[in-house]
């Protein structure tokens, strides 16, 4: 996120925000529109995470291919950041986006039913 851009935090805190109330396909448009903006090192971190909210999204209307190739892709970007970046435990994230990306390929492939999954929480202050 740009230094001293306060907006673009409340932006993202409000990204983080709809995330946790599991509103995936609104958080990924409204940090997408974050991404637009940011030029730096975050911008592969954020489109990672814009891949995560679009894969529980897809999770959420039923297209299991298009989940496990988003979370793996998502988290595959973020792989290379800090394990707490731009305020966010991230390698928490990322644990539990491979966890979900693998209950949901044994959905895929029936070697589980189809049900529910837990859907990971980011704790950022602020974004409650």
């Amino acid at each position: 996120m740009p230094a001293g851009a306060e907006d673009v935090t409340d932006s993202f805190r409000d990204g983080i925000r709809l995330f946790n109330e599991e509103y995936f396909f609104e958080a990924h448009e409204h940090l997408e529109g974050l991404w637009r903006l940011e030029h730096g090192e975050p911008r592969q971190f954020l489109q990672g995470l814009i891949q995560i909210c679009a894969a529980f999204s897809h999770f959420q209307n039923g297209n299991l291919i298009g989940a496990v190739n988003l979370l793996k892709r998502g988290a595959d970007k973020m792989r290379p950041y800090p394990a707490h970046y731009m305020g966010i435990d991230a390698g928490m994230l990322i644990a539990e986006a491979d966890i979900a990306r693998q209950k949901i390929e044994a959905m895929r492939t029936g070697k589980e039913p189809l049900g529910r999954i837990t859907f990971p929480r980011i704790e950022l202050p602020g974004a409650e």
